[in-house]
């Protein structure tokens, strides 16, 4: 009952801060038509032409937000499940849409950040929360444009490219925790930016300690941007893959080279190089150290063209060419490595002023798995002027990871005959447009797997193991009703729910049969009355294997000039809960700070 009436309270206070919110701007209009713009797409899409279902969180909303990583802003997210083995980010598993966290593509400036070694590493982004500009989460298959590991959805970590001042903040809270954060940037386009945040903590129970490390610097001269991106991370792991006091050390670093698009013709062509590096060192015991260690460190190069064209008012086309390889050198995997290479074609047409379809194929040729075909077809129809439908159908693929393949320890054994995942999408909607400031949605989806890789065991002795599953099919929903206030404010309800239909499957799964059934969320980023900023989400959540558990996080912040103070807390109702099986998530976490200069604003 006590939990009932807390529960009660948050919900009430937040909300009747947002709705006295919306009542003092309600004489404000507000185009919610008019604010994103998706470039996680072949040419950038304005919201009128979405044919998808997307999120999009600015820098001014994030500021606002009880979030400190990426994993922590994704939350607030439609359709995305955060699978936390540890806060702020330090470990984090994505899914979109019921897909493993393997099957869902992380993007930083559009560069592929997913590590061939594990999807687990997914999660390490080498880019400080201060340094964002925007997050945009694209539900629903990407193959046909990004290639491999996009089924659920895209995630697309955009930087910031502004230019002048300087700005930083400190904290302090619970279980030792102490934050810090920096940002400078010159006056100039051509003079350097710089980033940089650490935190770290005593850990709420006994080896589940952490520290972290990130920064970034990024330079423009003559038409070309580079970036560099760095993250550190040391963390206690226990229990995180078996009954051990476990301890990781990740490290990622991320180069890019982009050039601006430059006219050829009547095309627009432009160019981006990348190299990454991710290390990761395992202690399986800390009680025995250098006994069952694995270290291993990947390597990625990359390198894309792209050529845009219109082509009159009512079509446009684009089209792209990229090559790269991964190698992985370890001693617990050895040393092996994949090349690829990856054609695609998307075209824009629009039917009339009211209707658009977006077509599109890509193709891949990788040097261990053979070739894929991923094409796709998206278009929406403006019923009315305030309501529009949506739709979409595409394949997608994925090849296996090195640790899928090779990996072993006392509670694993990998398998090397694998096959790659390919999947189909389908999914129709619709956006129902109330007056200017409100907006209603709602999708309905279908992904047929085959050959879907998991963890699997006949039982609880034995050891898992790499197998494919022979089909895998997921359906689900998604309902929202948001107000979007400018692109610095929001409010929002959803739910969503998942069912997933592997057949009769005689054996014990790891990670593919465990996914959120039905999730409830109410989120809020917005301005008050005061100078003040309030942050809230408060959901529910039902796994598909009958867990259930409330978690509420709120951020207050009042402004004093150049300065904020600020007050914010997770898991505010302090429940007891894990995301992933067997590992533990802490309690209520309160910290403070002060913010100095133009960060999160």
């Amino acid at each position: 009952m006590n939990r009932v009436a807390a529960i009660a309270r948050q919900t009430a206070l937040g909300w009747l801060a947002v709705l006295s919110l919306s009542t003092s701007l309600a004489a404000q209009p507000h185009q919610v038509r008019d604010t994103v713009t998706v470039t996680a797409a072949a040419r950038p899409v304005p919201f009128d032409n979405l044919a998808r279902a997307v999120t999009v969180l600015t820098r001014e909303q994030i500021a606002r937000l009880p979030a400190r990583s990426v994993a922590e802003l994704l939350r607030y997210a439609v359709g995305l499940d955060v699978r936390a083995r540890a806060p702020f980010g330090i470990q984090s598993d994505f899914s979109i849409r019921g897909a493993s966290f393997g099957q869902t593509l992380v993007l930083v400036d559009g560069v592929r950040l997913n590590d061939a070694q594990s999807g687990h590493h997914n999660g390490d982004i080498p880019v400080p929360i201060g340094d964002i500009e925007r997050i945009e989460v694209l539900q629903g298959a990407g193959s046909s444009l990004h290639g491999a590991d996009a089924f659920g959805g895209t995630i697309n970590v955009i930087t910031r490219k502004t230019v002048g001042g300087a700005s930083g903040s400190l904290s302090a809270g619970d279980f030792g925790l102490l934050q810090g954060t920096m940002r400078w940037a010159g006056a100039g386009p051509r003079l350097p930016s710089l980033a940089i945040e650490g935190a770290r903590s005593s850990g709420f129970m006994f080896a589940r300690d952490f520290g972290t490390l990130a920064t970034s610097a990024g330079v423009l001269a003559g038409g070309t941007r580079a970036r560099l991106g760095y993250v550190r991370k040391e963390f206690g792991a226990n229990g995180f893959y078996g009954p051990s006091p476990s301890r990781e050390w990740t490290d990622q670093t991320l180069v890019t080279i982009e050039r601006d698009p430059v006219e050829i013709g009547r095309w627009q062509a432009s160019a981006v190089a990348s190299y990454r590096t991710h290390g990761d060192r395992f202690l399986w015991d800390v009680r025995r150290p250098g006994v069952l260690e694995s270290r291993h460190r990947t390597h990625a190069v990359l390198a894309t063209a792209k050529l845009r064209r219109a082509l009159g008012s009512r079509s446009g086309v684009a089209a792209g060419a990229e090559t790269g390889v991964d190698w992985i050198r370890s001693n617990n995997l050895g040393d092996h490595h994949v090349a690829r290479t990856g054609l695609y074609l998307e075209w824009e047409q629009a039917l009339g002023p009211r209707a658009v379809l977006y077509p599109g194929v890509r193709y891949d040729r990788y040097s261990s798995f053979g070739s894929a075909w991923s094409p796709a077809l998206s278009g929406s129809l403006w019923l009315a002027p305030a309501v529009r439908l949506r739709g979409a159908a595409g394949r997608a693929f994925r090849i296996p990871t090195f640790t899928e393949l090779y990996y072993r320890d006392p509670a694993h054994q990998a398998s090397g005959d694998l096959r790659p995942e390919r999947a189909w999408n389908l999914e129709a909607g619709f956006d129902w447009f109330i007056g200017l400031d409100w907006v209603a949605s709602a999708t309905a989806f279908r992904r047929s797997e085959r050959d879907l890789i998991d963890w699997v065991r006949n039982t609880a002795a034995e050891r898992w193991r790499t197998t494919n599953i022979h089909r895998l099919r997921t359906t689900g929903f998604e309902l929202e009703l948001r107000r979007p206030i400018g692109a610095s404010a929001f409010v929002a309800a959803d739910y969503s729910r998942l069912a997933a239909d592997a057949g009769r499957v005689p054996f014990l799964s790891k990670y593919a049969l465990d996914y959120p059934r039905d999730t409830f969320a109410l989120k809020a980023s917005a301005p008050l009355p005061g100078a003040v900023g309030l942050g809230q989400r408060l959901a529910l959540v039902r796994r598909s294997d009958g867990r259930r558990y409330w978690i509420a996080d709120a951020r207050v912040s009042r402004a004093f000039r150049a300065t904020r103070l600020f007050v914010e807390g997770t898991n505010l109702l302090d429940t007891r809960y894990q995301e992933i099986k067997g590992v533990d998530m802490p309690g209520r976490w309160i910290l403070a700070g002060i913010e100095l200069g133009a960060v999160r604003q």
